[in-house]
């Protein structure tokens, strides 16, 4: 049985404090999108750095440093 990112995501990272920052679309193969998950650091006490973006993206709209 195959796992999926989502299913990971609920079950595991929102127990380590992660949140879905942007929904990746077709960023894997087949039909799953790919998920930027995040977690702010404890000095970001307003969490800014985790507010999800409104729409999902595309691979050619990630930036990579």
């Amino acid at each position: 049985m195959l796992i999926s990112v989502t299913m990971l995501f609920d079950f595991f990272f929102t127990q380590l404090g992660y949140v879905i920052y942007r929904r990746v679309l077709r960023y894997y193969s087949g039909e799953e999108d790919g998920l930027d998950m995040r977690k702010a650091l404890s000095r970001d006490v307003q969490k800014k750095s985790i507010i999800p973006l409104k729409r999902p993206i595309t691979p050619d709209e990630l930036e990579y440093d």
